[in-house]
């Protein structure tokens, strides 16, 4: 027998109203949730709203016909002095051919990652979602074949409930209609933020090897990527994954951040 409820005047099925219910409860959880601890801006803790807008305004944006379009580094477009070999003995390793980056990494921009990332507000991954897809060259969308993320480690992910990165990654891939897939896993390794440009790099070898599965994918169908993450610093994460996408087939990676550190 068909189990039903009779609501408003008519009968519904439970395959119709736990959906509702579920709906309701969340709605409900939302509702108590706001009343003990409201919405604050992360750049200024006016209430109500994530990101109020003269925080928004302030934001440090990159302009992109400025930056390096080798390492996205702001005003580096005529002589970068992150990525060129004029200052340095050697040359920078740096397997990825192009680089955007939406925003300047100071106190303002990064409460907004710190808040999605270890502070719980996952709200936060639509607008730094909306924010990278806006930084990304228009031209990238046609010449990518897939879109792909830094994943974060195993103890990361326990640590904070998800994959930062790969939300993101997804919202970008849906705002601008791109194809998007895991290439990427990620080994134990020391956190990348107490080490120097020369610990980052030796700390990142051997870090990342290719998903399982991508091996058949990479070379044939999948040749420009497109790899996402949340911070530039060094070069040295990203280098290193680039490099392993390359050494698995891929033709070109470029990288695409939402924060350029200077």
């Amino acid at each position: 027998m068909l189990s039903c409820v009779v609501y408003a005047g008519g009968m519904y099925g439970s395959s119709h109203i736990i959906p509702t219910l579920l709906s309701a409860l969340r709605q409900f959880a939302e509702a108590l949730l706001e009343l003990i601890w409201p919405t604050r801006c992360v750049g200024c803790e006016k209430l109500g709203v994530l990101l109020c807008d003269n925080c928004e305004k302030a934001l440090p944006h990159i302009d992109p016909h400025e930056a390096c379009p080798r390492c996205g580094a702001p005003f580096g477009r005529l002589v970068c002095t992150e990525c060129t070999t004029v200052y340095e003995a050697q040359p920078k390793d740096m397997p990825f051919t192009q680089t955007c980056c939406a925003l300047e990494f100071n106190e303002l921009s990064r409460n907004i990652i710190i808040a999605y990332k270890d502070g719980g507000e996952r709200r936060l991954g639509a607008l730094l979602a909306h924010m990278m897809a806006q930084a990304m060259h228009t031209e990238w969308q046609q010449w990518a074949d897939l879109l792909t993320w830094i994943p974060a480690d195993e103890d990361a992910v326990r640590r904070r409930g998800f994959d930062h990165m790969a939300q993101i990654a997804v919202g970008i891939a849906q705002r601008l209609n791109m194809p998007i897939a895991p290439l990427l896993e990620k080994r134990p390794h020391e956190d990348q933020r107490s080490l120097g440009r020369e610990g980052r790099k030796l700390n990142m070898q051997k870090a990342f090897s290719l998903y399982e599965g991508a091996e058949e994918r990479m070379g044939v169908a999948i040749r420009n990527v497109v790899l996402v993450d949340d911070v530039f610093t060094t070069g040295a994460t990203l280098s290193a994954a680039a490099q392993v996408l390359l050494d698995g087939g891929a033709a070109e990676v470029r990288v695409l951040t939402m924060y350029r550190v200077w």
